[in-house]
C-alpha cells in the first residue's frame, strides 16, 4: 500500500490516509489501498474495531481532481467510488472515524458510513459537488437528507457551503468536537473500550441497526449517482469549473 498506511495493535486497525502534500486528496490508487485495508481488518480475527484518519494536517481535500480531467481513467474513479463504498457498507466491524483539518467530499461523506466518528473543533466540511459541476457520491443522495433532514441536506449539497464540526455534531453526524489535535486520541480511547466488550454483540448490534438490503441500496444509489456524474463529466461546463478548482490549489 502507498495511500494508506495500515498497522494493527490491541485489537484495533489503524488506516491512515497518506499522502499530505496534497491534504490527503484520494486517487484511483487511494480507493485501491484503503479498500484492501478495511477488507484485511474486517476479516483479520485479531482486529475488534477499524479507525480511519488522515496524516498531517487534514482527513482528505475529496477526490483528486486530476483523475477526473481528461486524460484520466474514469472508468477506474467510478469502480473504485463503487468498490469503497460497497466495503463500507458490508463492514461487519466498527468503524471509527477521527478528523482534523478539512474533510470534503468523500472525506465528509464518510460521517454518513462510520459507527462513531470525533474532528478536532478546527474541522471544516465541505459537500461542493454543484461549485465543480457534478451531483453527490457515497449513496449521500439519499444518506443525507435521512441523517441531517432534507432542507440541511440540500443547504449543504446545493451550495457547497463549508460548514463546521460544531455543526456537524449537531446533526449527528459527530460522537464529540475535540480540541485540535485531539480526534484521534479520543477515537482510540472509544476503540479500546468497545475492545473489552462482547464483539459477538457488537457485530450483532450493527448488523441489527442496518437496514433490511442496506449493502444492495448503498450499490444501486452509488451507481445512480456515478452515472450522472459521469454524463455531467463530459460536459464543457464541468471541466472549466474542475480546472478552475485545481488554479486554486
Amino acid at each position: 500500500m502507498t495511500d494508506v498506511r495500515y498497522s494493527q495493535d490491541n485489537g484495533i486497525a489503524l488506516l491512515e490516509l497518506n499522502r499530505p502534500e496534497v491534504l490527503n486528496a484520494i486517487r484511483v490508487q487511494t480507493y485501491t489501498d484503503l479498500i484492501g485495508a478495511l477488507q484485511q481488518a474486517d476479516s483479520d480475527d485479531n482486529v475488534m474495531v477499524i479507525v480511519l484518519t488522515g496524516s498531517e494536517r487534514a482527513f482528505s481535500a475529496g477526490n483528486d481532481l486530476s483523475d477526473l480531467l481528461p486524460g484520466g481513467d474514469l472508468h477506474a474513479v467510478k469502480e473504485g467510488v463503487a468498490g469503497i463504498f460497497h466495503t463500507l457498507a458490508a463492514l461487519t466491524k466498527p468503524l471509527i472515524v477521527a478528523q482534523e483539518g478539512v474533510a470534503v467530499g468523500i472525506g465528509a461523506n464518510l460521517l454518513l458510513h462510520a459507527d462513531l466518528a470525533y474532528a478536532g473543533k478546527s474541522t471544516r466540511y465541505a459537500l461542493p459537488f454543484a461549485k465543480i459541476g457534478v451531483t453527490s457520491e457515497g449513496a449521500c443522495s439519499v444518506m443525507l437528507s435521512e441523517a441531517i433532514g432534507p432542507k440541511a441536506a440540500a443547504d449543504l449539497l446545493y451550495t457547497g457551503r463549508f460548514f463546521s464540526a460544531e455543526e456537524a455534531l449537531g446533526w449527528g453526524l459527530l460522537n464529540a468536537v475535540t480540541d485540535d489535535g485531539e480526534a484521534l486520541a479520543a477515537a482510540l480511547n472509544t476503540a479500546a473500550a468497545l475492545c473489552k466488550n462482547s464483539q459477538g454483540s457488537i457485530r450483532a448490534i450493527k448488523q441489527l441497526s442496518r437496514a433490511e438490503g442496506h449493502v444492495q441500496r448503498v450499490d444501486e444509489a452509488v451507481d445512480r449517482e456515478m452515472r450522472l456524474f459521469a454524463d455531467l463529466l463530459q460536459t464543457q461546463e464541468t471541466q472549466m469549473r474542475m480546472r478552475a478548482a485545481l488554479s486554486r490549489k
